[in-house]
């Protein structure tokens, strides 16, 4: 990662005079860089992020908001640093829940979407984790009976994709894991 950034030759910000920790909200006066789409294949929870260099440390920040998302040190072993902290890893008792809704889901599904593939109205988009969704994509809630068995499932929403559940962070439209069946 600290070898694709070094080539782009970006000025390093001198004065920044905002925390460099996660959450911090980066003034609006910053130019920020994208990521190079090197770092972002060996990285993909920065896909559609931005950097910025503030002394030693590689910034990654989200451009709608302004956010820190992560900060990394330049030098080093760079490449095998941690996820974005905002990425969840659930249990795999969450996930059974979400495969048992997924099952149920999907069977009352399928004739609506042999009716949109017929009519032409259904976009197939590929997803991955770590990409963030348009606002175009609608994602779900979960029925009640999963946030009953699975309480800490209420924040997050999901989609499905050829047979396929993708669990999403709403905020920031996020998607942060996948469940097979």
């Amino acid at each position: 990662m600290s070898t694709s950034i070094s080539r782009l030759n970006v000025k390093p910000v001198t004065n920044a005079n905002f925390s460099l920790s996660v959450g911090t909200v980066v003034p609006r006066d910053v130019h920020f860089e994208p990521l190079p789409a090197e770092v972002v294949e060996v990285m993909p929870q920065y896909r559609g992020y931005n950097f910025i260099l503030v002394r030693e440390d590689i910034v990654i920040v989200d451009p709608a908001t302004y956010k820190i998302v992560d900060v990394l040190p330049r030098g080093g072993q760079s490449t095998a640093a941690a996820p974005a902290p905002r990425k969840q890893t659930f249990s795999d008792s969450d996930r059974a829940v979400i495969r048992k809704h997924a099952r149920s889901s999907r069977t009352e599904q399928r004739s609506t979407r042999t009716e949109q593939r017929t009519t032409g109205s259904a976009a197939s988009t590929r997803v991955r984790v770590g990409d963030r969704l348009p606002d175009s994509v609608e994602i779900r809630s979960f029925p009640d009976e999963v946030y009953r068995e699975s309480p800490r499932l209420r924040e997050y929403r999901y989609i499905e994709r050829d047979d396929r559940m993708y669990i999403i962070e709403p905020g920031e439209r996020l998607i942060i894991e996948e469940i097979e069946d």
